[in-house]
């Protein structure tokens, strides 16, 4: 996944030779507009498919820091999303097939806090450290590894909302050391459309390590940007373009994902959470571009 711009697989413009397009033409883009959003949606959907969709695109920008990046992230998180993609399977097996879907949790009541490093490759690494300085380092990262919710930012959050955390049960999900994880239900009064709750969830899914991750592959384009024009006042306006840009991209993904990621986790359960997922990426890229386009045409105009 490209943070600067998420790359989908674009169709060719069949018809650039002639300007005047049949009426088969326009059934075909008709179709395409059609076709591509549900590409886009299965693509975004598998986690190694996202993210390895991107690099191309990131190479030939010349972005070879972020690149990198996510290639590392895409080995390092195999394992854990070949059972997410699992999971998923097991749960459109049993749909069709009308049995009962094995849950983790009551995934309408419930949502467990996600992991930077649970079931990922690092994890399995970690869990081999044997001396004691290797075991405080472990220990660290361990504490550092939390979500959103359960941050200063996440506290404000949850007080400015009325969030309160309800009873707390033990899931089928191991915590980093194993341990069957407890989730509590998030538990909201006067809540529109269920939106304050879902802010919960959201916030549940969003690791502290995964955001600044996303934040660091961005950094090569913001001192970058610092190189461009001759004066100190140019230079000044191109970061702060640049880093508007990454803040917005960054943000609008991570939005995207999280909320309509955590929609379809409670309605779908472990597919329903890669769908929403794939489409949230598709949803804060539009957003996100669409702003950036809107603070252009402002500057612009002024």
């Amino acid at each position: 996944m490209s943070l600067d711009r998420i790359t989908f697989s674009a169709h060719n413009n069949k018809y650039s030779y002639n300007n005047q397009k049949t009426h088969k033409d326009n059934n075909d883009s008709a179709v395409d507009s059609i076709i591509e959003p549900v590409e886009q949606t299965v693509v975004n959907s598998v986690a190694p498919a996202r993210r390895i969709s991107g690099i191309p695109n990131m190479l030939k920008e010349g972005d070879v820091f972020g690149a990198a990046g996510i290639a590392a992230l895409t080995l390092v998180n195999l394992p854990e999303d070949c059972r997410d993609l699992k999971a998923a399977y097991n749960h459109s097996a049993c749909a069709l097939t009308r049995k009962s879907i094995p849950k983790a949790y009551d995934y309408k009541k419930f949502q467990h806090d996600f992991s930077f490093f649970r079931g990922t490759l690092l994890h399995e690494l970690m869990k081999k450290a044997k001396s004691e300085r290797a075991q405080r380092i472990v220990n660290r990262l361990y504490k550092a590894d939390k979500t959103l919710y359960n941050t200063k930012f996440g506290k404000y959050i949850q007080n400015i909302l009325g969030i309160e955390n309800g009873p707390c049960i033990t899931s089928k999900v191991k915590d980093l050391w194993g341990k069957s994880l407890p989730v509590r239900e998030i538990i909201v009064k006067h809540d529109f459309l269920g939106l304050k709750e879902l802010t919960g969830r959201a916030l549940k899914r969003t690791t502290v390590l995964g955001l600044a991750f996303m934040g660091i592959l961005e950094l090569p384009k913001i001192i970058k940007s610092l190189k461009k024009g001759d004066s100190a006042e140019e230079k000044a306006k191109s970061f702060g373009i640049q880093f508007s840009k990454s803040s917005l991209n960054v943000l609008g993904i991570t939005a995207g994902m999280g909320y309509l990621g955590a929609l379809g986790a409670k309605y779908g359960g472990a597919l329903g959470s890669l769908i929403g997922m794939g489409v949230g990426v598709i949803a804060g890229a539009a957003s996100s571009s669409g702003i950036q386009k809107g603070l252009e045409k402002i500057r612009d105009k002024s």
